[in-house]
């Protein structure tokens, strides 16, 4: 296996992304158009945690298992 910190580093920045992201969607729920907004926001930040978590989940394991 080479070396995977460039990777664990676009990982980290993404789930940076994603928290700041998820922090500023709960900012302001009274906002007239909160709800049409946060249903596109949460589709956008599921997917973000999905394409990010799960990969470095499986990484997380294979590591482990293999060395």
């Amino acid at each position: 296996m080479g070396n995977y910190i460039p990777v664990l580093i676009i990982v980290a920045a993404v789930c940076v992304f994603a928290l700041i992201a998820t922090i500023k969607i709960g900012l302001n729920p009274e906002d007239k158009t909160y709800s049409k907004n946060a249903k596109k926001r949460f589709r956008f930040l599921s997917l973000l945690y999905v394409i990010t978590f799960v990969p470095a989940l499986i990484w997380t394991v294979l590591y482990y298992y293999f060395f």
